[in-house]
């Protein structure tokens, strides 16, 4: 789908925000190993559901075998999941979250992932022997998380072991806080963390807070001349992304904990003059796309001035941008970027592939619309 966003638009309204996708997809597989039922939890989420969330969902229904789509967080999720419970492997990606690889977690088990040729299908034996477990979370924490949901099923004490350090540890905590919820037992130790033996049941109440990583579009928008009422936000959750109005302008951040916002902050930097260093990017050239290159492709696209530097990305505000044509590489956050930018430019900007969205907000565009009082116009573009 092709979006033209009409400049100098400032987004004035409310929205409403989709259920946090972090803590959906680990609360829809913490509830199947309780014995509940997803999809009736899921019942009260506001609809509709994004393309992550609704893999999530499915695998759910059917632990032993699933498709997981271009989720990173359910494959890595599932991948122990499906060792402790069945001794093998057998999930589905899409072409582009293969290439992501998965070699952490191929260590740690000690068995190959490598999916059938042109299937996108990983069918290997995995069974967990032992009581250590030994996982590089220097790339991603969700490897970890998987290992902390999955082995309080086996019926011995394990020891999950942090090499080279863990980043985004708010999500390895978000994972504790739901496992226990659930029954799971795991404490922190000066190496990683210990699991017990556990039985999984379905809490009295579970409640699931809206996406902060999406929020911070909104919120952004707000900094930069709009008036965006938000609508089922959580004051009571972990996600990192809430961090980002403590973030948003300063001349120099760090993201270690919190790479989704890359691009929202190097958007507000571009609307403001002098230079924003915003480091902790490294990693976040494995995402949906290389987003450390891709954020900085876009700035520059539009007029602006951004490059990458040693494990960061720094943007040479000017306060403005040209506007114009901009790539998205399939990659929803950088949707959410040109929305953003837009606001600051002389002139319209066009993007290509905008129903990437899906991948975390579906009703984006629509959203969009309304804010602005109809100022995109979307066209399904003619396949080559």
């Amino acid at each position: 789908m092709k979006c033209t966003l009409i400049n100098r638009i400032k987004p004035s309204g409310s929205v409403r925000l989709p259920p946090s996708k972090s803590e959906a997809i680990r609360a829809a597989l913490l509830l199947a190993l309780a014995g509940g039922d997803p999809e009736e939890a899921a019942a009260g989420f506001p609809a509709p559901f994004c393309a992550d969330l609704s893999r999530a969902l499915e695998a759910a229904g059917d632990l032993r075998s699933a498709y997981v789509g271009e989720s990173a967080a359910l494959m890595r999720f599932l991948i122990p999941i499906q060792a402790a419970l069945f001794g093998r492997i057998s999930l589905r990606a899409d072409e582009a979250l293969l290439r992501r690889g998965f070699a952490e977690i191929e260590e740690c088990l000690g068995t190959s992932l490598a999916p059938e040729p042109g299937t996108g299908l990983i069918e290997a034996r995995a069974e967990l022997e032992g009581t250590r477990f030994e996982i590089d979370c220097s790339r991603s924490s969700q490897f970890v998380s998987g290992l902390i949901m999955a082995l309080p099923l086996l019926p011995r004490e394990c020891d999950i072991i942090i090499r080279n350090g863990l980043v985004s540890r708010p999500y390895a905590d978000m994972t504790l806080r739901f496992m226990r919820l659930f029954g799971g037992r795991a404490e922190e130790t000066a190496e990683g963390f210990r699991t017990y033996p556990s039985r999984y049941a379905v809490p009295e109440r579970l409640l699931v807070a809206g996406d902060a990583s999406l929020a911070a579009v909104y919120e952004a928008m707000d900094l930069m001349g709009g008036s965006v009422e938000i609508i089922g936000g959580g004051a009571d959750t972990l996600q990192p992304d809430g961090a980002f109005q403590g973030l948003a302008g300063l001349d120099e951040c760090d993201i270690t904990d919190c790479p989704d916002l890359l691009p929202v902050l190097a958007a507000c930097a571009c609307a403001k003059r002098g230079d924003t260093v915003i480091r902790g990017t490294r990693r976040l050239r494995t995402k949906e796309s290389d987003r450390e290159a891709g954020v900085v492709k876009l700035i520059n696209d539009l007029g602006g001035s951004a490059r990458v530097g040693e494990n960061c990305v720094i943007v040479h505000g000017a306060g403005s941008l040209r506007g114009g044509d901009c790539g998205l590489l399939r990659d929803h956050r950088l949707a959410f970027a040109a929305a953003l930018a837009a606001m600051i430019c002389d002139s319209p900007v066009t993007l290509r592939g905008a129903e990437c969205v899906a991948k975390s907000a579906p009703r984006f565009w629509e959203d969009y619309a309304e804010l602005t009082k109809g100022a995109v116009r979307r066209e399904e573009e003619e396949s080559e």
